[in-house]
């Protein structure tokens, strides 16, 4: 059985720094010669895989990580970070698998990018063994981001991100969100880039802000890259909260639409646009977040829970969650609950 790695604490804590130093000691060690003042750079252990993992500490302790790596055998790392938490990750190439506690589990993939949610986040990474992975992150805490932030400051930003995360919920988190193919783009320019002089050392933090402007870009310009007025994307953004209301008694979309003064075509198309999915997939995705949050926060049964998400039935229930989870309701409280 492979070895599970814990990482935790608040970014730039006493804590976090040893768990990510053991954590190093662990599985790598430092590479001469590839060092400078802001960049450590260090080799897989030749027991563990190979390729190497560089790790640039820039302004108010702000991170930069790269990976380029093959493990020998699945290599796990459990996380539990709080909610002023900000990692944004690019899969360059290759996968890798994200199993979130209340997100559900996905991979993400070339090209894709993941940006943690406004709150707590805890789970599992998993690189699958033999499987090469390439990636960047950037990693803080919402405070350490202020000196990138400019004349718009961090206010305005973190706005930004929780609208990005409203709108779009847990996709996101999984690296299904759409919204950031500007963001990934450049990102990718910025896995090249070494902070090896004074003049590489700002060009990379000129490309994190402008990798900070996406993100703005992508919460607040949603309606100018299609054909949907201010006011059908205020009526779509209503749409969750209705469905959430009435999911003992699932209105039809002609229903739903009469409701927000669209028409049906109108309203799936749109609510595809902005959200990815259509209306009722995006619901049953909900439903079922909420009931992997249920499952570790209460002692409720199963069959309660699956009701008060919507499901008359418990076995409807347990096989859409096994289908979106991977296993069963008990499984999953059950696996949360040891790993506690």
């Amino acid at each position: 059985m492979s070895t599970v790695h814990l990482l935790s604490g608040a970014s730039g804590s006493a804590e976090q720094e040893r768990q990510y130093a053991s954590y190093f000691a662990t599985v790598a060690e430092m590479l001469p010669g590839r060092n400078s003042p802001q960049t450590r750079s260090y080799g897989l252990h030749p027991s563990v895989g190979r390729g190497t993992i560089d790790v640039t500490t820039l302004r108010g302790g702000f991170r930069l990580v790269r990976y380029d790596v093959t493990f020998a055998e699945d290599h796990q790392v459990e996380y539990r970070f709080p909610s002023d938490r900000f990692e944004l990750e690019a899969c360059i190439d290759g996968s890798l698998r994200i199993s979130e506690d209340f997100a559900g589990q996905d991979d993400l993939s070339r090209g894709s990018v993941s940006l943690t949610p406004p709150r707590a986040t805890g789970g599992r990474l998993i690189h699958p063994a033999g499987q090469p992975y390439r990636g960047l992150s950037l990693t803080g805490c919402r405070n350490t981001l202020k000196p990138y932030l400019g004349s718009v400051g961090t206010e305005v930003f973190n706005d930004a991100l929780d609208r990005l995360a409203n709108a779009h919920g847990e996709d996101l988190y999984l690296g299904r969100g759409r919204r950031l193919a500007s963001v990934s783009t450049t990102l990718v320019g910025l896995y090249g880039m070494r902070a090896d002089s004074a003049a590489n050392t700002l060009m990379i933090e000129s490309r994190v802000m402008t990798a900070f402007a996406d993100l703005i870009h992508a919460a607040t310009e949603r309606a100018t890259d299609h054909d949907l007025h201010p006011h059908e994307v205020a009526a779509l953004e209503r749409i969750p909260a209705i469905l959430w209301r009435t999911r003992h008694e699932i209105p039809t979309v002609a229903d739903v639409a009469a409701t927000v003064s669209m028409s049906p075509k109108r309203l799936s198309r749109g609510f595809k646009t902005l959200y990815g999915q259509s209306p009722m997939a995006y619901h049953r995705q909900r439903c079922l977040e909420r009931a992997a949050e249920l499952l570790v926060t209460t002692d409720w049964t199963v069959d309660r829970i699956g009701a008060d998400v919507g499901y008359a039935s418990a076995s409807n229930f347990i096989y859409a969650f096994r289908r979106r989870h991977g296993c069963t309701p008990r499984s999953y409280r059950a696996e949360r609950q040891r790993g506690a």
